[in-house]
């Protein structure tokens, strides 16, 4: 993987080519936004710097780092790249007018690849033919640049070594790639994310805890345990036939319906969306979006150092 291309200079593509610059791979990102392409400029500096004051074993220079990453607005540039990572708006007719795109002028042997997690794939490149066999899924955890997982999805004309190739690939630059091996909406963490979350607001909503104690609960708990290991090694050390009886005694008792959380709805009505605008389920004063974005950053790339490196 000798050029990597990037489409989309938002959020995660900007995580996703950060990363690929600073381990020294030749990236290009792409973006019909000039205005995009200078905020991804600009976020480059900034989160360098928070890497090299953090600690992180960076390998080259800012200098050299920035040689690696190039940015335009068309796609023909990416015409040579080994892998192109489609993370433009979650839009599907968007995205499978790019994948189109890319089957004409990507070369023969490139593998094409999408970041979705709400979109299905197999949707996505309906209208790929030549590329057909090297399609996947690489779905990166946002902060993409922080976060080590990124989930794997192959079509069933994906030709195997294609996944395993991409799965050696970001093993090499010390991701932690998965295999998903059905397509279903919301891959694997995403669907665990919700299941976490359905429980805890029922428990909010229901009176049987604050909202303060309910985040002490998962930090300092379940959340406190996961950072050393997951959850099947979790139910090993608690003993299977212990975790038995509890799942055969609570799975009646959590929630399980479908329903619409009020302790959401009620702040979305009120315009309370969190802390892009400054007040949620808690309140974010005296600072922007993107400094309190910053601050968790920098408390989550803490921790990728002290159980990485």
């Amino acid at each position: 993987m000798k050029k990597i291309g990037v489409i989309g200079a938002g959020t995660m593509g900007f995580g996703i080519s950060f990363y690929f610059a600073i381990k020294g791979i030749q990236t290009h990102v792409v973006d019909v936004s000039e205005e995009a392409i200078a905020t991804a400029k600009d976020k480059f500096n900034t989160y360098f710097q928070l890497f090299k004051e953090s600690g992180y074993p960076l390998k080259f220079s800012e200098k050299e780092s920035k040689a690696f990453i190039n940015y335009s607005t068309s796609l023909e540039d990416l015409k040579d790249a080994d892998l192109i990572i489609e993370s433009a708006t979650e839009n599907l007719e968007i995205k499978q007018e790019i994948f189109k795109t890319l089957d004409e002028i990507a070369k023969p042997d490139a593998i094409l690849t999408s970041n979705t997690s709400s979109l299905k794939l197999s949707d996505i490149a309906l209208h790929v033919t030549k590329h057909r066999k090297q399609l996947l899924l690489t779905h990166f955890f946002n902060p993409a640049q922080i976060i080590p997982l990124v989930e794997l999805l192959a079509l069933e004309e994906t030709s195997p070594e294609v996944l395993e190739k991409v799965k050696a690939f970001f093993e090499s630059i010390d991701k932690s790639p998965i295999i998903v091996h059905k397509e279903i909406p919301g891959l694997v963490a995403n669907r665990i994310q919700v299941a976490l979350a359905r429980e805890a607001l029922a428990l909010l909503e229901n009176g049987i805890v604050s909202k303060e104690d309910l985040e002490k609960t998962l930090y300092d708990g379940p959340g406190f345990r996961f950072s050393a290991s997951g959850l099947l090694k979790i139910i090993d050390f608690g003993g299977l036939d212990v975790w038995l009886i509890v799942l055969k005694n609570l799975q009646k008792e959590i929630e399980s319906s479908e329903r619409e959380y009020s302790s959401i709805s009620t702040l979305v009505e009120k315009n309370h969306l969190g802390v892009k605008n400054g007040k949620g389920f808690f309140e974010y004063p005296g600072k922007g979006f993107d400094e309190y974005v910053l601050q968790r950053d920098s408390e989550l790339l803490k921790h990728l150092i002290h159980t990485r490196y």
